[in-house]
């Protein structure tokens, strides 16, 4: 066995310094439910509920019915939330925001795999509450749509977080080899408007991202789960700072979706041939 040359041993030390402080915050992941019901197969997005608490409110993406599911922590649906008169195009990401006493739910029609689309959407409706029915339709006239295209052309993406201190929401894009991101407020309109990108990260393929209310931020492509302490700078100049710090994570089969809750995170991936789909808990260390 040959001896490490010095480089070689600052490199070895840097990778373990790496490891010894993602694995400081969070737990490695462990199961806390297998999902079994066949409405969730692409499961692309996944958040906590305010309004109802203990749940979660999840969706299909990719030309499923336009419809919210809200689930508990075994990952049972408990109510399904049909949107009239609005299609599935690809919806890729959901978020929940308080704002007037009040909860809303921000549905991103983000996904363009062949970078095609005009325009994309971002919906907005009053988060509904779980009395018990187990079916609800929410008509087109109680929903908001804002309408945007970006500067540079068509392009895929899935991950989006909302800036609870800017009160921005906070896109980036998923298959150019270095991210865009893109930080813009929600405008409802009927034509649509341009937004463009603040700058680009060195990395790519991000399916979901998250920020809670202390300013803590959760980024994750199919392979790795990036974190960002908590910070009253906005979330997209931190994005593009690109010092996140990298959780102990082993990817899920297709892990499109991630969110916070008490503290803690949870993931959850479609539904993959052969493996189970599972939903994940990252749980904060004390």
């Amino acid at each position: 066995m040959g001896t490490l040359k010095p480089s070689h041993l600052f490199f070895v030390g840097l990778l373990i310094s790496a490891f010894a402080l993602s694995s400081r915050f969070f737990a490695h992941q462990k199961v806390v439910a297998t999902i079994t019901d066949d409405r969730l197969l692409e499961a692309s997005g996944l958040e906590e509920s305010y309004v109802n608490p203990g749940y979660f409110w999840t969706h299909n993406d990719s030309g499923s019915d336009p419809t919210l599911y809200l689930i508990n922590l075994s990952g049972e649906i408990q109510m399904e939330v049909e949107l009239k008169g609005l299609k599935n195009r690809d919806w890729e990401e959901i978020i929940t925001v308080k704002k007037d006493g009040k909860s809303f739910i921000y549905v991103a029609e983000i996904g363009d795999n062949r970078a095609i689309y005009n325009h994309v959407s971002l919906i907005c409706l009053e988060e509904p509450v779980f009395l018990g029915k187990q079916k609800l339709a929410i008509e087109k006239s109680a929903v908001k749509v804002m309408n945007f295209q970006y500067a540079e052309g068509a392009r895929d993406a899935e991950a989006m977080l909302f800036d609870r201190h800017l009160e921005e929401f906070v896109l980036i894009t998923k298959r150019e080899k270095k991210a865009l991101v893109y930080s813009f407020p929600f405008e409802p309109n009927e034509v649509p408007v341009t937004i463009k990108s603040k700058g680009t990260i060195p990395s790519r393929n991000f399916t979901a991202a998250d920020m809670n209310d202390n300013g803590e931020i959760l980024l994750k492509n199919y392979d790795s789960i990036f974190y960002w302490n908590s910070s009253v700078q906005a979330a997209a100049d931190q994005i593009l700072a690109w010092k996140p710090i990298a959780i102990d994570y082993t990817p899920e089969p297709q892990g499109e979706a991630i969110c916070w809750y008490q503290g803690d995170f949870y993931t959850i991936s479609e539904k993959n041939k052969g493996k189970p789909q599972e939903m994940l808990l990252f749980q904060r260390l004390k």
